[in-house]
């Protein structure tokens, strides 16, 4: 067994593909950053043994057993998170990482967001927390909130350079937009599992920018990222 002597930005390597990075430590606490190919499942523990759990019980279903059992609709198809490995940058991001580099130079959270639809970006924003003195300037909602009213969002994608959090995903469901694309999660996990239970995509571009640019800002302000994220 290989150990990770808690040192952060210690690396280790499964194979030639999967990198295992420790991002932070807090005390007791060990946040780890997993990189790995897109056709690699990558689970929290308990989701792993409940979908063990599950393969395991339909192991051992014999076909009789469903005789006379009423159809059932087959249930929505779980929105997978798709880590793509760095490449060429993508422009919508590139947008957002702009207003976050805007927002640390005003002496924010570098946390943008873009707002666009049919390829095109519809509204910019960043987070203004720390500039208004406004717990509820998420850079999404301040993004949202300049897009203005819409007939619908259910033809747009909202771009983020890190993961959202409950705030932020909880107005995602509640407008409709059907995807998120975020710079990466590795500095924060935000709400995905709860977007993935109201059936919202989630791609993580996992973007080496966007995980500097976040990592630098919480190294450097250790007690504001604490307590802007409820630590």
């Amino acid at each position: 067994m290989l150990v990770l002597s808690r040192q952060r930005d210690e690396t280790v390597m499964i194979g030639d593909d999967i990198e295992i990075t420790i991002v932070d430590v807090r005390g007791e606490k060990v946040r780890l950053g997993i990189r790995a190919p897109k056709d690699v499942a990558v689970h929290r523990k308990e989701v792993y043994d409940a979908i063990r759990r599950e393969n395991q019980s339909a192991a051992k279903l014999h076909p009789t057993d469903l005789a006379g059992a009423p159809a059932k609709p087959a249930p929505a198809p779980r929105p997978p998170l798709r880590l793509v490995k760095d490449g060429e940058p993508d422009p919508l991001l590139h947008a957002a990482l702009e207003e976050a580099q805007i927002s640390l130079a005003e002496g924010g959270l570098p946390i943008g967001a873009v707002l666009v639809r049919d390829g095109k970006i519809i509204a910019r924003g960043h987070d203004r927390r720390i500039q208004n003195g406004d717990p509820m300037a998420h850079a999404e909602i301040d993004c949202l909130t300049k897009a203005g009213p819409q007939s619908t969002y259910r033809d747009t994608t909202l771009y983020s350079t890190l993961m959202p959090c409950y705030l932020c995903s909880g107005a995602a469901v509640q407008f409709g937009i059907p995807r998120i694309v975020v710079g990466e999660s590795v500095n924060f996990h935000g709400a995905l599992d709860f977007l993935h239970q109201h059936a919202v995509e989630v791609i993580d571009l996992h973007d080496a920018e966007c995980i500097r640019l976040m990592s630098q800002f919480i190294k450097a302000h250790p007690a504001l990222w604490n307590e802007q994220v409820g630590r």
